[in-house]
């Protein structure tokens, strides 16, 4: 990513929750990777591991979550387990959502708030995981590479995710970073990137009314996504061949990033075009 500018493109979140949606942005290939424009309203909630944590009881887990899902609101779900120890947020996992929108989520939320079955299904688990539902992070989350442009995705749900902090400069806003998407896109193109399944995601923070962040200082996450960390060796690599000299100067006047970014083994909780997915936490590929 921009390594050595105070700048590198990648991803961030984690693991396991209690909600009643969720769905993977699943379209089929393109050729063409700039025509997709694919956009949802992101939420993560942060998750810590109970005494029975293990890839077996959270399989069991997801398995009765995904029978308590009803909405079609509901895109995707994804998790996150740190891959380093030096992440911002520690041992933390995080548990992603992507909706239709913010208003179909909160009424999401509110019912699952009332439904006696979703409220037994987290007593039943609070051992293996739990979740802040209560204080889930909101973002307007932009992803602009079609699913499988860069190689297939693994049959068990596993990616390799780097997530990059970021805020952005005087008079900068998130018109500035969507505008540089497309020129990015297409320099990648233009570059190596085969079988790594890359594609990239832009988070853009909620803010309050007075214009301050919602739950923190960052104003954007800018991740990054492949079917390995060895494909992700070889998608930075590619960057710093081929991306990285014609798109960091560009990049660098309305935004800068932290130095290093999270990582995480993370892995597809739910599929709405392909409801019978299940995930295989116990398999990296």
């Amino acid at each position: 990513m921009f390594k050595n500018n105070k700048i590198v493109l990648t991803f961030l979140m984690s693991i396991i929750f209690v909600t009643s949606c969720s769905n993977e942005m699943v379209e089929e290939p393109t050729t063409d990777s700039s025509s997709y424009n694919g956009n949802a309203y992101a939420e993560f909630m942060a998750c810590s591991a109970g005494a029975d944590f293990s890839a077996e009881n959270a399989m069991t887990m997801i398995a009765a979550w995904q029978k308590l899902i009803t909405s079609d609101s509901l895109l995707g779900a994804w998790g996150y387990v740190p891959a380093a120890e030096t992440n911002a947020f520690g041992d933390t996992m995080w548990w992603e959502l992507n909706w239709s929108s913010e208003a179909d989520a909160d009424s999401e939320w509110s019912a699952w708030a009332q439904n006696e079955k979703a409220q037994s299904w987290a007593e039943e688990f609070s051992n293996v995981m739990t979740c802040d539902g209560a204080g889930r992070n909101s973002f307007d989350a932009e992803y602009p590479i079609e699913v499988n442009t860069y190689g297939d995705s693994n049959e068990s749900g596993y990616f390799y995710s780097e997530f990059y902090q970021c805020n952005f400069k005087e008079e900068s806003d998130s018109s500035d970073a969507k505008e540089f998407l497309p020129s990015f896109v297409n320099a990648v193109s233009n570059s190596d990137y085969g079988g790594t399944n890359y594609s990239i995601g832009n988070y853009f923070a909620h803010k309050n009314e007075d214009g301050s962040h919602v739950e923190s200082d960052i104003d954007f996450l800018w991740a990054t996504f492949t079917n390995s960390s060895d494909s992700m060796d070889k998608a930075n690599s590619s960057f710093e061949k081929d991306v990285r000299g014609e798109m960091f100067p560009k990049f660098s006047e309305f935004a800068s990033c932290a130095e290093m970014p999270d990582v995480y083994h993370s892995w597809t909780f739910y599929n709405s075009q392909d409801k019978e997915f299940m995930p295989d936490f116990t398999t990296r590929s």
